[in-house]
């Protein structure tokens, strides 16, 4: 089954994000975007425009080649697009960074609007801690 634009949508955020690709995600993302990384990790937060847009530009530089993108499944409904995914990368320190996410974006006007994160933080805090401690 080929993909709907909406899910066509959040593939191309996983390609911007995966590859740290600035001008990408400034396409694919409404300039109120509420973007929502849940827990307690370094990494969580609740992010706007800049705060994602400055985001992906840090993973570029955190990381040796970016994100390696599995999607594991894709699925949409009303105007939600649920995305399990793995990423694989290695940091620019030499550690592996190989994280299990679940994204739902919520798509209007072609743009992603509202997007919610879902990782294991503990990792997140293991791996990339140090890393923006330091």
């Amino acid at each position: 089954m080929p993909d709907t634009p909406n899910k066509m949508i959040a593939r191309a955020f996983l390609d911007a994000l995966s590859a740290g690709d600035v001008e990408a995600m400034s396409g694919i993302i409404s300039k109120d975007i509420e973007a929502v990384a849940t827990g307690t990790s370094v990494l969580s937060a609740n992010r706007k425009y800049d705060d994602v847009m400055e985001a992906v530009a840090g993973l570029k530089q955190a990381t040796k080649s970016g994100i390696a993108v599995e999607i594991v499944s894709l699925t949409e409904e009303d105007g939600r697009v649920v995305c399990e995914w793995k990423g694989s990368s290695e940091l620019v320190t030499g550690a592996p960074y190989n994280n299990e996410y679940v994204f739902i974006f919520h798509i209007e006007d072609g743009k992603v609007r509202r997007m919610t994160e879902y990782m294991d933080t503990k990792l997140a805090d293991e791996v990339m801690g140090p890393m923006l401690a330091g």
